[in-house]
């Protein structure tokens, strides 16, 4: 965690001091009054939803380190009269950019080499992967959550202290020019992107302004760095040709430097995995459904490999891999298997979460259980016609879709052949559950997947809740 004094605050936010001396100390930086403790900076950030000069009631009860603000107007006018010791103050021009000036200069400041990762899907298996094998060598520091954005890129880069020697982060983004502000603030030595494809279209408005987008952690690698490249995915193909960096490419059907050779199905629950390395040859067991996740995998030892993590400790790394929150973690209810990857969705994501569903065992029916693609503008009501296609060409016999295209994905599907007895619209959580609970029974596997705005962790919870009770 991050330790320094007011002058650090001054001199990496070009700011002012208000109250204080330049010598005053503090141990971590905070953005919430609920979380604060007295040795943090409290930085007001202004928000779309909230502004953090409305807390500062809280945060002087709090008796933190110091405080970075823009607005003075907004201090208590009893903080001059009181006897406690007040914090230093710091007054900046605006609180997000000094938030992430100052990760800027604190990461200038460390040792870690950084690997950022970026892409359209599995960003967080991807960086979660790399850090497994990270940590088999190297002192290592990652996101925690979703940490991954313009607010929270900047805190995971507090964390860094001069003991660690690798940072995994991922980097996330919904319109042009964050990937290049996130690269600037963590000058990233490796790159990774996964994949790309149909994301964020209501701002970005066609695959070539999400490859623009994405492509500018590429443009931000120079000679001394690497940028790892999908050797399976023209787009990132394409931007790889006047890569200035270092290339290590992946892939399974192309030729690369660290390529698949061989995929095999555990049970449906996972993959053996046989890959080289160059000029090894390895063995990796993957214990995560989703032949998307291979491809992780070999995103992850092609970083692994450029940050020097020795081939014999990749099958170790990548056994210490948990599934993320809401991301393909599976789970037995009543005598059914319940698989929630219901973090987030687009068009190329639901189609690899369909194949996931399609090579899993069960002796029962398999449900897609849907919400809605958000951000895709202009191709919303297409792409969800497409997905109830998609639903029925796969091994599945049943689809519950929720939301307003909803009607139009259960028809494309039985119009595709599925079993109009077992497609099914609703328009809201409940009646998902209520569905889900009428039609399911012993055996059955459900997928539960939608974007971040469907919130079909509710139908999953809230049927696996009434079925273990049942």
């Amino acid at each position: 965690m991050i330790e320094a004094t007011a002058k650090f605050v001054l001199d990496g936010a070009q700011g002012r001091l208000l109250s204080g001396t330049e010598s005053d100390s503090f141990r971590g930086i905070s953005i919430d009054s609920r979380t604060l403790d007295s040795q943090s900076v409290f930085i007001c950030i202004r928000g779309e939803r909230m502004d953090g000069h409305d807390f500062l009631e809280d945060v002087y009860r709090k008796e933190p380190a110091g405080i970075v603000l823009s607005d003075p107007g907004k201090i208590p006018a009893d903080w001059k009269s009181s006897e406690r010791q007040t914090p230093f103050v710091v007054q900046v021009e605006d609180t997000l950019k000094a938030l992430q000036d100052l990760a800027q200069f604190h990461r200038n400041r460390m040792p870690a080499r950084v690997v950022a990762v970026t892409g359209t899907n599995g960003k967080s298996t991807t960086k979660e992967m790399i850090a497994a094998l990270a940590q088999t060598q190297f002192r290592t520091h990652k996101n925690k959550g979703n940490f991954n954005n313009h607010i929270g890129v900047p805190l995971t880069l507090f964390g860094l202290t001069p003991e660690h020697e690798t940072a995994i982060l991922e980097m996330g983004m919904s319109d042009a020019g964050e990937i290049r502000r996130l690269a600037e603030i963590a000058r990233p030595d490796i790159g990774v992107i996964t994949n790309i494809s149909q994301a964020h279209m209501e701002r970005l408005k066609t695959v070539r302004d999400v490859q623009a987008a994405k492509g500018e952690l590429f443009e931000a690698l120079g000679p001394e760095q690497t940028a790892v490249v999908n050797a399976d995915d023209p787009l990132i193909l394409e931007i790889a040709q006047t890569l200035r960096a270092r290339k290590i490419t992946f892939g399974i059907h192309n030729q690369a430097d660290v390529k698949a050779d061989s995929i095999q199905k555990k049970n449906g629950k996972g993959f053996d995995v046989q890959i080289s390395l160059f000029d090894k040859k390895l063995s990796l067991p993957l214990s995560m459904p989703g032949r998307f996740n291979v491809y992780n995998a070999l995103a992850a030892v092609a970083a692994g490999h450029s940050l020097g993590v020795p081939a014999e400790n990749m099958a170790q790394g990548l056994s210490n891999v948990s599934r993320l929150e809401q991301r393909g973690r599976v789970s037995q209810v009543a005598g059914m298997t319940l698989i929630n990857d219901a973090y987030n969705a687009n068009p190329q994501s639901m189609q690899a979460a369909l194949e996931m569903l399609t090579d899993y065992p069960a002796d029962g029916n398999k449900f897609a259980v849907l919400g809605e693609m958000l951000e895709l503008g202009n191709l919303s009501a297409s792409a969800h016609v497409q997905l109830g296609e998609q639903v029925a060409q796969k091994s599945i016999d049943g689809l519950v879709a929720v939301g307003t295209y909803a009607p139009q994905m259960v028809e494309a599907a039985i119009r595709s052949g599925i079993n109009p007895a077992l497609a099914v619209a609703v328009s809201s959580h409940e009646e998902a559950i209520e569905t889900l609970s009428r039609l399911a029974k012993k055996g059955d596997c459900f997928l539960f997947k939608g974007s971040r705005g469907a919130r079909m962790e509710i139908v999953f919870e809230g049927f696996a809740s009434c079925k273990g009770e049942g």
